[in-house]
């Protein structure tokens, strides 16, 4: 069983190897934090869509999770159930944000999630069901490992492009995560749980096959946004 740092170190080896891999397979994949080109607004505009039908589907999975935690680790349930809480409102950040683009709740409602995104959420349950709260932690994992490196990043370019009040939610929600340390509640978590289950293995094979999950999503975001804009403008719509 690795010690508490061993297990940050280890994590985020694998992290970055996944990010990675990412980077360097899927088209555009570091768009939104790459300073050198214009930030693509149906591009930037159809992920915070998604990013908020992730996070109302994801509300689901994190309290079938929780009512596994609390008969693995009580402790551990209540920090979990405080920061699943939280992240429960999120999804109100961003729509804040969609509004000054002129979205409206029931536009946003009515844009099917991507074959991804529900394909990610039913790996999710199955795995909970299988295997108890872990995978439902090893997304959060993966997710607030990601919004502590790139996510201010993202605000900063929508800003430049657009204004303050474009970014305002968004802004807020990089500002929780850094001022409650989501990463480092997460990584407690895992740190108490694998104490008593015995094997980062399993954790470790939970965050590749969610990265696997997210990098097709970038890949059916390029395709739908970027490819599709192509095609529109050669074809003259």
């Amino acid at each position: 069983m690795l010690n508490r740092k061993e297990l940050e170190e280890s994590l985020d080896y694998i992290l970055r190897q996944e990010v990675e891999r990412i980077l360097a397979t899927v088209p555009y994949a570091g768009h939104l934090t790459d300073e050198n080109h214009e930030l693509d607004e149906e591009y930037y505009l159809r992920h915070r869509i998604e990013t908020i039908k992730r996070i109302r589907m994801t509300s689901k999975t994190d309290a079938l999770a929780l009512a596994h935690m609390v008969d693995e680790d009580y402790e551990a349930a209540r920090l979990w159930g405080r920061y699943t809480a939280q992240e429960l409102n999120h999804d109100l950040l961003f729509m804040k944000d969609l509004r000054q683009h002129g979205y409206t709740d029931e536009m946003v409602a009515a844009i099917e999630p991507f074959p991804s995104t529900m394909a990610m959420i039913d790996y999710l349950k199955n795995q909970i069901e299988s295997i108890g709260s872990l995978p439902a932690l090893a997304y959060s994992i993966f997710t607030e490992w990601n919004s502590e490196r790139a996510s201010a990043k993202v605000v900063e370019k929508a800003e430049k492009k657009y204004s303050k009040s474009f970014v305002s939610g968004s802004k807020a929600h990089v500002v929780t995560d850094e001022t409650q340390d989501h990463y480092k509640i997460m990584l407690d978590i895992a740190h108490t749980l694998l104490a008593k289950k015995g094997d980062e293995k399993i954790l470790i094979m939970l965050l590749k096959d969610i990265s696997v999950f997210m990098g097709d999503y970038f890949d059916e975001l390029y395709e739908q946004t970027v490819v599709q804009g192509q095609l529109k403008s050669l074809a003259g719509v």
